[in-house]
């Protein structure tokens, strides 16, 4: 150690250099702890980083979901003047597509104010725990600030960046109604269900409704009384 800082000086840029590489990947480092959950330390009073954000996807966003009331009278009114709307002055059987898709784009449009929301929350812990990792540079004042500034411009730069996305999927969603998809009955997926049930009761076999010892007692009957073996099925009933 003596011969390392032999010729030390407190004013070689290398050193300077180094130790500011040193610290800034420090900070890079406990960032990226805190948002994995792999710190050293664990906080067992409050929850923080990645924990955050974790509860904002699972808990905080289902729930703002959860929030956006419908009312069942005003949407069967608006699924009503749609569909007699499409159809003018004549009287249709079946449900156009265009009045479905138009009651369902305005409940998809509903999504936006619940992601967005849960963006600006996320962004905002991300904030929060790059103030956090920078406690390590308190004794750099300078550096903790420009170290802050540049980090949380860069956040703010994906901020915008994740809502254009996010609105540009559910966007994607608008564009198209695919009303072909499993989760939807439709007039030909309704037919096969149908069919698909009758043939169902037609293979069913005889059911057993109920089987056991039934003791007879008839007057005419040589012996007195008998006990049969009864099989009561949907179809007829027997016994031995």
């Amino acid at each position: 150690e003596v011969e390392e800082y032999k010729n030390f000086r407190p004013d070689d840029p290398a050193r300077k250099t180094k130790a500011l590489l040193q610290m800034v990947q420090q900070f890079g480092v406990d960032f990226e702890k805190c948002i994995e959950g792999s710190g050293d330390q664990v906080d067992t009073s409050n929850l923080s980083g990645g924990a955050k954000i974790n509860r904002i996807f699972h808990e905080r966003f289902p729930f703002e979901l959860v929030k956006m009331e419908f009312d069942e009278k005003e949407l069967r009114k608006e699924i009503s003047y749609a569909i007699k709307n499409i159809h003018g002055v004549r009287t249709g059987l079946f449900t156009p597509d265009l009045a479905f898709e138009a009651i369902v784009k305005k409940q998809i449009i509903k999504l936006k104010e619940p992601c967005l929301k849960c963006i600006d929350l996320v962004i905002q812990e991300l904030i929060n725990t790059v103030r956090q990792s920078t406690n390590k540079l308190d004794s750099y004042p300078r550096l903790r600030e420009e170290t802050e500034r540049i980090v949380t411009t860069h956040i703010r730069e994906r901020d915008s960046k994740t809502k254009d996305q996010v609105l540009l999927l559910i966007d994607i969603e608008l564009s198209y109604i695919n009303t072909n998809h499993e989760d939807f009955i439709g007039f030909a997926n309704a037919q096969q269900r149908t069919a698909a049930n009758a043939t169902k009761k037609r293979v069913m076999p005889n059911q057993v409704i109920r089987r056991g010892w039934l003791t007879i007692n008839i007057s005419i009957m040589k012996g007195g009384s008998k006990d049969y073996w009864f099989v009561l099925t949907a179809e007829s009933l027997s016994w031995y």
